[in-house]
């Protein structure tokens, strides 16, 4: 084979590679969404508790704002064990059953002193109930969805641009940066 044919050969490989990677990078592409396993009536809940531990500001958005919902239902559904899934969602049904029973409405529809009041009572409730676990017991619902809510909004594209100071490429670490009053926080991420 002289030196033509062994270029001509080369790049009809490499040519061949290009122009059929799409077909190979098509098996990496997923079918179809995954829908989660959380139901759509419970990821509204959980989305309403959200906003109301972190409402909209005039100089932060608010939970719903940030995608919180799909943040909470992607990280129940890909990293909770199923204990803890169904620690989070029996608790959300009892939530709703509770509501229901007491208020005659279900959440969606509450006040917000009356929000206020409910998940005041689930703080309280969830704080005795973690107290008490035994090693590697789900959490109490609620300690869940605050854990999802603060992790989901801190680590949030339009929280760490906005509203925190974010260096996207750190360098090296300063552990004792002066602080003035007024200046935004750092991202914890």
């Amino acid at each position: 084979m002289d030196r033509r044919e062994a270029l001509s050969a080369i790049s009809m490989l490499f040519g061949g590679v290009i122009a059929g990677s799409a077909a190979f990078l098509e098996g990496c592409a997923p079918k179809e969404t995954r829908r989660g396993i959380i139901p759509e009536n419970g990821l509204k809940l959980m989305e309403e508790m959200a906003e109301f531990i972190l409402p909209e500001t005039e100089s932060a958005p608010g939970a719903k704002e940030v995608g919180i919902g799909a943040f909470m239902n992607t990280i129940v559904t890909d990293c909770y064990n199923p204990g803890e899934q169904e620690a989070l969602l029996t608790g959300l049904r009892a939530l709703e059953q509770r509501c229901e029973e007491k208020y005659g409405k279900k959440f969606m529809k509450f006040h917000e002193d009356e929000k206020a009041s409910l998940l005041t009572a689930l703080e309280k409730e969830a704080k005795s109930h973690d107290k008490a676990l035994p090693p590697k017991a789900p959490r109490h619902y609620y300690t869940m969805i605050k854990q999802l809510t603060l992790w989901g909004y801190l680590s949030s594209e339009p929280v760490g641009t906005k509203v925190l100071r974010n260096i996207a490429v750190p360098g090296r670490y300063e552990g004792c940066i002066p602080y003035e009053k007024g200046q935004k926080a750092w991202t914890p991420y």
